[in-house]
């Protein structure tokens, strides 16, 4: 109902004199999207809260976590609110039997971790707390928690040979527990492997470091091996060369952006200008001015208010006729307007003085003013894209916003339904 108001609100401002210019018509459209999404979720909640209930709950299904229920119920016209825990399902006893079985094969598989097997383990072992994807609970007991702690981390300082542990693993699945019993043998490391050889530096250097002296001097030898060291190399100088090399790529890509930028920005100076130019210049030519004294008529219009804006295709023209004055011929300063002003408009502009100072002036008014209604045709085409442009820009928060008001509405609706 709220929304069903709101939607017809937006309508009858939407029509006002005062208010309906000020909403673009894309932003308009948005709004009552979003107000007719609204009058949709209100509905399917409506259906699935009121007429399609038909007094059942769902429950989770079997190892997912419990839901909660918002409900009210009515008597004697009376209506109060109800929250409902809703539990999931639970397993059958031969479920719950085979899902402790997959724990014992996969505490078979895990328990010894990177150690070879379980006669000879020198490394931690992994302890889970569940097992079987979570449905099966563990609780570890150990013989000796001196040698092996209730993390499976070894203490090697208390292991002086190799020790049998006997590990006891009670499985609950729900209601329905069990008892899984095995043993292991740990055995001390030797620095012949990896792992010893990087246990036993360790150690003496944490020993090293227990001492009071102002310096430490790193073992030459540990048990056997004869240890080398240096300093690691962190190929600082690469780095620096890699961020030196990122950052000239970041200038020169930037610099690229920016000099397109500029272009697109000139050109597009240009084309405004070039309306006022050929009016300006119909003007002067149906007035009986020649082609040449109404571009330096242009020209000299042009000086007395450069000094508020430079304007790009009147510097154009600005430039050619100062050709002119140097002497340089009226064909060939035609021909240079479209270096200084290269857009196909300029160029068209070019050959028209060209052709007219060829063939002579007949029908040379008829063709400005044509040349004339054509660049405001297309000075309107340029404003509407410009207008385009912005109206896009400003869709992106729109539609950010438009996104979230969606999950805030739709969601809840969509959970609903689903428990029906």
């Amino acid at each position: 109902m709220v929304s069903a108001v709101l939607l017809i609100a937006t309508i009858i401002l939407s029509k006002t004199k005062k208010i309906g210019p000020l909403l673009p018509k894309k932003v308009l459209r948005i709004v009552i999207g979003v107000e007719i999404v609204g009058i949709v979720a209100s509905v399917g909640e409506y259906i699935g809260g009121k007429v399609l209930f038909d007094n059942v709950i769902d429950r989770p299904a079997v190892g997912e976590s419990d839901e909660t229920e918002e409900l009210e119920y009515t008597t004697d016209d009376n209506t109060t609110d109800i929250t409902i825990e809703v539990p999931a399902k639970l397993h059958s006893k031969e479920e719950k039997e085979e899902l402790v079985d997959k724990a014992k094969e996969e505490i078979e598989e895990t328990f010894k971790g990177d150690n070879e097997d379980l006669d000879c383990i020198n490394k931690p072992v992994v302890m889970k707390e569940k097992y079987s994807d979570g449905m099966v609970k563990a609780e570890w007991q150990l013989s000796d928690y001196k040698i092996v702690g209730s993390e499976g981390e070894i203490n090697y300082d208390n292991l002086e040979k190799e020790t049998i542990i006997e590990a006891t693993v009670n499985l609950t699945c729900e209601d329905y527990t069990d008892l899984y019993s095995f043993s292991f043998q740990v055995v001390p490391l030797d620095t012949n492997s990896s792992y010893g050889i990087d246990y036993y530096i360790r150690k003496a250097i944490s020993d090293l470091f227990d001492t009071d002296g102002d310096v430490i001097e790193l073992p030459d030898r540990i048990g056997e091996k004869d240890v080398t060291w240096s300093k690691k190399y962190t190929y600082l100088g690469a780095k620096i060369g890699l961020l030196g090399a990122f950052a000239a790529i970041a200038m020169i890509l930037g610099q690229m952006k920016e000099e397109k930028t500029k272009k697109e920005k000139y050109t597009k100076s240009l084309i405004r200008d070039y309306p006022k130019i050929v009016e300006s210049l119909a003007l002067y030519v149906g007035a009986g001015l020649s082609v040449k004294n109404a571009m330096f008529r242009i020209s000299d219009e042009y000086i007395r208010r450069r000094a508020k804006a430079r304007e790009p295709g009147f510097e154009g023209v600005l430039r050619m006729c100062r050709e002119m004055e140097e002497g340089r011929s009226e064909l060939k300063a035609y021909e240079l307007l479209t270096q200084y002003c290269p857009t196909r408009e300029y160029r068209r502009l070019s050959s028209l003085l060209s052709s007219n100072l060829k063939k002579g002036t007949k029908g040379m008014i008829e063709e400005l003013n044509k040349e004339e209604k054509e660049a405001f045709e297309m000075q309107k085409q340029y404003v509407r894209i410009a207008g385009e442009e912005a109206s896009t820009k400003l869709l992106f928060p729109m539609i950010g916003l438009l996104g979230i008001v969606l999950v805030i509405i739709i969601a809840p609706s969509i959970f609903n339904m689903q428990s029906i």
